[in-house]
């Protein structure tokens, strides 16, 4: 299994959970409110200084199903440049 940790602007919310239905993605954990500041974009930190709320969503998926996302994700990434969206990708090794 792997663990996919998806960090997005709130601005593409709509466009990702729309290409995870296309890949068949049922279940997630969303996180509402995600700060940070990436190499290629500027701080997303929900003030007057540096306005711009991102998202994160951790997805449970079988090795087999993760090209489908990280596909879909890919393709919306090159959609929207500067927005931004990350994608990690992680070793599952159990879930309870």
């Amino acid at each position: 299994m792997k663990l996919i940790f998806l960090v997005y602007n709130i601005v593409i919310e709509s466009r990702v959970m729309e290409e995870l239905k296309k890949a068949e993605v049922k279940a997630y954990t969303k996180i509402p409110l995600v700060h940070g500041a990436g190499a290629h974009s500027a701080p997303h930190l929900d003030s007057h200084v540096w306005p711009g709320i991102n998202q994160g969503l951790f997805i449970a998926i079988e090795e087999e199903k993760k090209d489908r996302v990280l596909n879909r994700m890919k393709e919306l990434k090159s959609t929207y440049k500067k927005e931004g969206l990350k994608v990690f990708v992680l070793p599952l090794e159990e879930v309870l």
